[in-house]
Parts: C-alpha cells; sequence; structure tokens
C-alpha cells in the first residue's frame, strides 16, 4: 500500500508533521499486513480443504468403486471360464453375487451424482402426497440383500398422515441410512424402523445394535468423505451417505438427529420431516 499525503496550502510538513503522519501510518501498515496475512491463511485453508475433499474422493473411486467392479469381474470371469462345470446353485450364486455388486456400485455413484447435484444447487423437488409406509418399503425392498443377515423389525403404524415430499429424494435418504446402519450391524443384530408422527412432523428412526457414535463424532459424521472407524466394520463407503441424506432431508426444511440404538448399544439416526396440512380425499 501507499500512503500519501498532501497539505492543502501546498506547503511542506514541519518535523512534527511528519512525526505525527509516520505515527499514525505505522499501525494503518500493520492492519493491512494484518488483513493481507488473514486473506493469505483463507486461501491456505481453502486449497487444504480442497486437496483434502479430491484426495478422499480418489481415494472413494479408487477403493469404493473398484472394489464392487473386481468382485463382479471375478464372478464373470469364472463364469466364463469353467461355465457348465459350475454346478447350477453354485452359478445362480456367482450371478446372484454379481447383481448385488452391481447394485451396490450404483448406489455409490447415485450418491456421487446427488452430492454434486447438492453442491450446485440443482436439486429440484417434484412434491406430492406420498405414504410413509410405501417409502419404507420401497427402501426396505432395495437393500434386501443388505439386509437379509439381519433381524429386522418394522414400526409402521397404518394410520400415518401423508409426507408432501419428493419421494425418491426421501427415500434415497432412508436409503442412505438403513445402509449405514446395516454395515455397523454385528451378524443378526436387531435393526429397527420405526415411523411415528405427532401435529408438526412425521419422523423415521433406524435404530441399530452397531458399536454407537460418541459424541464428538456425532455432528461430523454427516461431513462429506467423513467415515467413522466404530468396530471391525467401520471406516467402509465413501463417507457420502448421511452427508446427501442431510441435504435432502434439509431440502424439505427438515433435519437429521443422532441418539441412542437398541438394548444400550449402536445408535438411532432419525429423519425429521414437517408435515402440511393434509389434502381433502373427495368421495368417489
Amino acid at each position: 500500500a501507499l500512503l500519501g499525503v498532501a497539505p492543502r496550502d501546498e506547503r511542506p510538513l514541519s518535523p512534527e508533521q511528519r512525526r505525527l503522519v509516520g505515527a499514525l501510518g505505522q499501525p494503518l501498515a500493520q492492519a493491512l499486513e494484518r488483513a493481507q496475512l488473514a486473506e493469505d491463511l483463507e486461501a491456505a485453508r481453502l486449497h487444504g480443504q480442497t486437496e483434502e475433499l479430491r484426495s478422499a474422493l480418489l481415494a472413494s473411486v479408487s477403493h469404493d468403486l473398484r472394489t464392487p467392479l473386481t468382485a463382479m469381474r471375478g464372478s464373470i470371469d469364472s463364469l466364463l471360464a469353467l461355465g457348465e462345470q459350475i454346478p447350477l446353485a453354485d452359478r445362480r450364486e456367482l450371478l446372484e453375487g454379481t447383481r448385488d455388486e452391481a447394485e451396490r456400485l450404483d448406489r455409490y455413484i447415485q450418491n456421487l451424482l446427488d452430492m454434486t447435484r447438492l453442491g450446485h444447487g440443482g436439486l429440484k423437488l417434484a412434491r406430492d402426497w406420498v405414504a410413509p409406509a410405501d417409502i419404507v418399503a420401497s427402501a426396505v425392498q432395495r437393500l434386501r440383500p443388505v439386509l437379509a443377515p439381519l433381524q429386522l423389525e418394522l414400526r409402521v403404524p397404518v394410520q400415518l398422515p401423508l409426507l408432501y415430499a419428493h419421494a425418491a429424494l426421501i427415500e434415497q435418504a432412508l436409503v442412505n441410512v438403513l445402509e449405514n446402519a446395516a454395515r455397523f450391524s454385528p451378524p443378526q443384530g436387531r435393526l429397527r424402523v420405526a415411523v411415528e408422527a405427532d401435529q408438526d412432523e412425521l419422523r423415521f428412526a433406524v435404530s441399530d445394535q452397531g458399536p454407537g457414535i460418541p459424541e464428538a463424532e456425532r455432528e461430523k459424521i454427516f461431513d462429506m468423505f467423513y467415515t467413522a472407524t466404530r468396530g471391525d466394520r467401520g471406516g467402509q463407503g465413501t463417507g457420502l451417505g448421511l452427508a446427501i441424506c442431510q441435504g435432502m432431508v434439509g431440502a424439505h426444511g427438515g433435519r437429521v438427529t443422532v441418539g441412542e440404538g437398541l438394548d444400550g448399544r449402536g445408535a438411532s439416526l432419525t429423519l425429521h420431516l414437517p408435515l402440511h396440512p393434509q389434502p381433502v380425499l373427495e368421495d368417489e
């Protein structure tokens, strides 16, 4: 920065005036230096965050996306190489495994696309009236192979208000929470999906018997690419599922909370969605 002083009468500054200008200019220079330093630190912080996200994305693509592809290729190579020599039951198991890995790969790619849409404001809500029971049934069906090793308990009352929401997005949010709970649940562990409502909101609660989520991590789990390392099955996945879940629920004016799981173990993630005045059904 350059500081210029021009006396109104165009007379030279006296020595006392020069000292005064110098004294006033010193803190100004220090303030400008601090401002420049703050800008440099912010730029370095943003650059560091960008590099961290890029590294996390590359790690996600190289591991979480290649793993299903490797499994699928192994099954296909076995079928091509051995063909009829493989017993029918084993062939069917290989094909089912290939299908499951393809669905897993599709979910990962969908999560990446959804996060891109959320980040660029491209998420458009196509709201319509939908029954919460239909959302639960569709999400459970999509994750049937993932939920098969667990004891799934559904608590969906018959009389529930309708949601005015983008059904596909809420279903995807519930799928992400369910898949996260299944990943951290022990084999044959209990997994409960409960739906309840009051006058203001409807809640989808997914509770498991996994290792739980420490208090210090309950806000971090909604950050992009953050994966909690809990138990032997921790650290898997892209770390996008819950971040996308929060974005989709938040787009509807809702929120996601974390609580305790089943029987003093595990965790419970609840999707809170606001309720709208119910439509008037016309008599046929």
